[in-house]
């Protein structure tokens, strides 16, 4: 799963991986309404048992699930954001958050984050974990372009609109490709948003070229 690393090593040594790796197959492939332990047990090498005697039932494994899932975009989807200047490291956390449509883990992953992010709605644990997520990857674009601006490198533009447009079409685009299928890419318009509306004019005639 290129620079990213896989999402689970392929035979993980700890048990309790190896749980969460078989509860998000059996969650990609059933989805939340459909998903039992009893499936989950079906991806999970070991017994049955293990599941329940680390794990009080599907919602006490789906939540670790997702802590896991989004403890590993700040440990490594983040700071790759940190690397170069500031327009290198908006277009590559931008890379991290949309997918090729071949890369069919990552697919997986969004499938399982949109069945995950359906129970935020009436779980308040599934919740404050997205939550937190969010907050950490909105004030990751706020201070790329902060840091943009004060380079010099991006337009005097309002960071906080910029973030919850960015934001707010990066979540809108993963929900309608999970739930229709649409296999079309916005990558290209975002280079372009960056390019016109970002990047201070002498960098907007530069970057045409790249």
């Amino acid at each position: 799963m290129d620079k990213r690393g896989p999402l689970f090593a392929d035979e993980p040594e700890d048990t309790k991986i190896e749980i969460l790796k078989a509860t998000f197959e059996a969650l990609a492939e059933h989805g939340y309404a459909n998903l039992t332990i009893d499936r989950i047990s079906r991806h999970f090498s070991k017994s049955e048992g293990l599941v329940f005697y680390h794990y009080d039932g599907k919602d006490d494994v789906l939540l670790d699930l997702l802590d896991y899932l989004l403890n590993r975009i700040v440990q490594v989807g983040m700071p790759v954001a940190d690397d170069g200047d500031p327009e290198t490291r908006l277009r590559t956390l931008l890379d991290q958050v949309i997918p090729g449509p071949d890369e069919q883990e990552i697919r997986d992953y969004e499938t399982v984050l949109t069945e995950l992010r359906m129970q935020a709605a009436q779980d308040e644990a599934f919740r404050a974990c997205f939550n937190q997520s969010q907050d950490l990857f909105r004030e990751t674009i706020r201070e790329i372009l902060r840091d943009g601006i004060e380079s010099g490198d991006f337009r005097a533009v309002d960071p906080e609109l910029v973030t919850d447009f960015l934001v707010t079409l990066v979540s809108g685009f993963t929900f309608e490709r999970v739930t229709t299928g649409a296999s079309r890419s916005i990558r290209s318009e975002l280079d372009s948003y960056i390019e016109y509306r970002l990047l201070a004019d002498e960098e907007a005639g530069d970057s045409g070229d790249a």
